[in-house]
């Protein structure tokens, strides 16, 4: 049996950096964490994709810090709870996904996740949560919800935006803390990890082992990867970095995060040592550096936790090539468009090409001089492209391209 790591200073590093809370307190997990005693924890995954994203990736790189000190980790796959949909931060109700739907999105989160923890480790197992769930009864269920209020639930900032708005709420819903809370429960876990936005479902398995088991679970929420706007990064906010792009993906990504988005990457996503933190974010104060450099050792860093130190050089390669020296990347994505006229709308074009959202989204672009065709700016939004030529070349902005290819 492997012995725990009990140092004081790893312990205080994993309790502090990137973390915005811990329940009921930092001081009662620290003290043990430096008893020596091996706990579990788990992590939730719901799959409602085929790919993990940055958003995970904070949560991995955590669970990777308690895995190395020797404690025990499970990775839950929410194939149950993923059918019903979280909803939290939603203004709409989640579409409902098949129990088959969920188990083909999480085929390959295995291999994602096994790039940051050491999956072939004794101390760290992949779980299913319909498992337990689908084995509860009527009466277990009226005794699960009998653990909770309605008023409780409804003071969530998503359903009180929903009311406010005259949305429906569904009774699904409020049924998703429960059950998530049931799986710390099943578990029997000492410790949850997940983002801010997950307290509220991770504080109510707080309460449902505190009523079931009579024992202490404790929680620590980590800080979100945030946009300027505010929004997490995530798919759902379409602002999404997965853990499936390529490297030069990755970087090219992070290059297009705003200067304020640095410093909070620099610390949830990379390893760099608090002293070096501590100088980047007095240059950037003192603007002794240009901020794009310092955001190159970031994209750097981040690839090279996730991918590897090839892969990074990989990255800032194809940048620079692309970037500096105005190159196309090699790469590039090919599609075929169906038109029955042989011909389509600039708008349209875009949209079918995934290169834009909207019809609208591709106007302002067109007004921003952000997008061309075949290297030459598009300046009308009434433009129409002549499909028959064998490809062409679509370019959003500086880095993102689709050539366009004849069937």
């Amino acid at each position: 049996m492997s012995k725990v790591v009990t140092d004081k200073q790893k312990i205080e590093d994993i309790l502090t950096r990137g973390v915005e809370n811990i329940y009921p307190n930092k001081k009662s997990l620290e003290k043990l964490l430096l008893s020596g005693q091996k706990i579990k924890m788990y992590y939730g995954i719901d799959p409602t994709g085929p790919s993990l994203h940055f958003g995970h990736l904070v949560q991995l790189i955590k669970l990777k810090q308690f895995q190395e000190l020797g404690h025990e980790i499970i990775i839950l796959i929410g194939d149950f709870t993923a059918q019903i949909g979280d909803p939290t931060d939603k203004t709409a109700t989640r579409q409902q996904l098949t129990h088959q739907q969920v188990l083909e999105n999480s085929k390959n989160y295995k291999n994602q996740i096994g790039r940051i923890l050491d999956i072939k480790k004794a101390n760290i197992k992949f779980v299913y949560n319909e498992k337990w769930t689908n084995k509860l009864k009527p009466a277990d269920m009226i005794e699960l919800a009998s653990y909770f209020t309605v008023s409780r639930l409804l003071e969530r900032d998503m359903f009180q935006a929903r009311i406010k708005a005259s949305k429906e709420i569904h009774l699904h819903e409020f049924l998703y803390p429960l059950f998530q809370a049931y799986d710390a429960v099943s578990l029997d876990v000492d410790l949850q990890i997940g983002g801010n936005d997950q307290m509220f479902n991770m504080l109510a398995g707080r309460t449902l082992m505190k009523k079931m088991k009579n024992k202490e679970k404790f929680v620590l929420t980590t800080k979100l990867l945030e946009d300027p706007s505010g929004a997490k990064m995530g798919k759902t906010e379409g602002n999404m970095i997965t853990l499936e792009d390529k490297p030069e993906q990755m970087y090219g990504k992070i290059m297009s995060w705003t200067d304020g988005m640095i410093l909070p990457a620099f610390e949830i996503l990379t390893d760099i040592n608090e002293e070096t933190l501590e100088d980047v974010k007095a240059q950037l104060q003192l603007k002794k550096v240009n901020p794009r450099d310092v955001k190159m050792k970031l994209a750097y860093e981040v690839v090279r936790v996730y991918l590897g130190e090839s892969s990074a050089k990989k990255g800032e390669a194809d940048f620079r090539d692309i970037f500096q020296d105005n190159q196309k990347p090699q790469d590039i994505p090919e599609i075929q468009i169906k038109n029955k006229d042989g011909k389509i709308g600039v708008l349209d074009l875009f949209v079918s090409a995934g290169l834009a959202k909207s019809n609208s989204e591709v106007r302002r672009l067109i007004k921003e001089g952000a997008i061309q065709i075949d290297d030459e700016k598009i300046t009308s939004d009434a433009l129409e492209i002549n499909l028959s030529a064998k490809s062409i070349l679509l370019q959003r902005g500086k880095r993102q391209f689709t050539r366009v290819v004849k069937k």
